[in-house]
């Protein structure tokens, strides 16, 4: 289907929520990561609102959701802005898809309100305090942080930038050019929201206790990279599927066509898990 969105707003603890949707059937909200941008999933959302009401939106203090002063990441309450949105839309239910801090927020949100969702969908999420190497990243973040006081936020991103792996020229046939976010989100990030990604970790037991059903997706082209072998550990700690899927970190945007059949596939993983439970 082409990209024809609704667009709306949902006020949520000081700050407006801007969220758009397209389709009609169950909801799918997409949970932006770091850019905090809700755009870099429209091409999945256009290629899925044939049989379902996909959601995206702009995370508080990114992109259209500004607050008058950015302050350090609070994942509690940005699940509370994505309770807030799907609510607004009248489901009872979301299908949460998050990639990258999205998914770690996704993590939060199934751990907080596990009524609230019907599956959710993780890609890459850095949630590196489960790592076997747990020390040695610790250390590197905080190397992240003495560059960032001392030659700045744009310094400390080149270092974070580091770790990113399989991005290269999207020329090829079947590739799309990644939506990129804008200055002020980097700078945003990089002083106010790193150190939680680095320090946070949902409580996994308490997920896998709670029965929410959960996959987890890594990108071909990423490799080795942090965000992909915390996909193992996650898979492990919650005994979820696991699932290796085409692109980069930003696949399900550069590579969408690619990329919707695994999606696809995943879902029907994750409903038949479920059917079983309940048998």
């Amino acid at each position: 289907m082409d990209f024809n969105p609704t667009r709306a707003v949902v006020h949520n603890e000081g700050c407006d929520i801007h969220y758009w949707y397209q389709g009609a059937g169950p909801m799918i909200l997409f949970v932006p990561g770091g850019n905090g941008h809700g755009r870099q999933y429209n091409l999945i959302m256009a290629a899925l609102s044939d049989r379902f009401t996909c959601v995206a939106f702009d995370r508080r203090g990114m992109s259209a959701s500004k607050v008058q002063v950015n302050t350090i990441l609070n994942p509690p309450m940005q699940t509370r802005d994505m309770l807030a949105i799907i609510k607004a839309m009248g489901f009872e239910k979301a299908i949460i898809f998050g990639n990258s801090l999205g998914g770690l927020l996704g993590f939060v949100f199934a751990h907080d309100y596990p009524q609230f969702v019907e599956h959710l969908i993780a890609h890459e999420a850095p949630t590196m305090n489960i790592l076997p190497n747990q020390s040695e990243i610790f250390e590197w973040f905080l190397h992240i942080r003495e560059t960032r006081a001392t030659k700045g936020w744009e310094a400390a991103a080149d270092v974070f930038r580091s770790l990113l792996v399989g991005y290269g020229p999207t020329n090829d046939e079947g590739h799309h050019p990644r939506s990129f976010t804008e200055p002020e989100n980097n700078e945003n990030f990089f002083n106010n929201e790193i150190d939680i990604v680095a320090l946070y970790t949902p409580n996994f037991h308490r997920i896998k206790e709670n029965g929410t059903s959960v996959g987890v997706m890594a990108g071909k082209a990423s490799g080795d990279a942090l965000y992909v072998r915390t996909t193992v550990e996650q898979a492990k700690l919650l005994d979820c599927p696991r699932m290796v899927v085409p692109g980069h970190h930003g696949g399900y945007e550069s590579e969408v066509e690619a990329f919707v059949p695994f999606f696809y596939e995943m879902l029907g993983i994750l409903e038949a898990k479920k059917g079983a439970k309940a048998e």
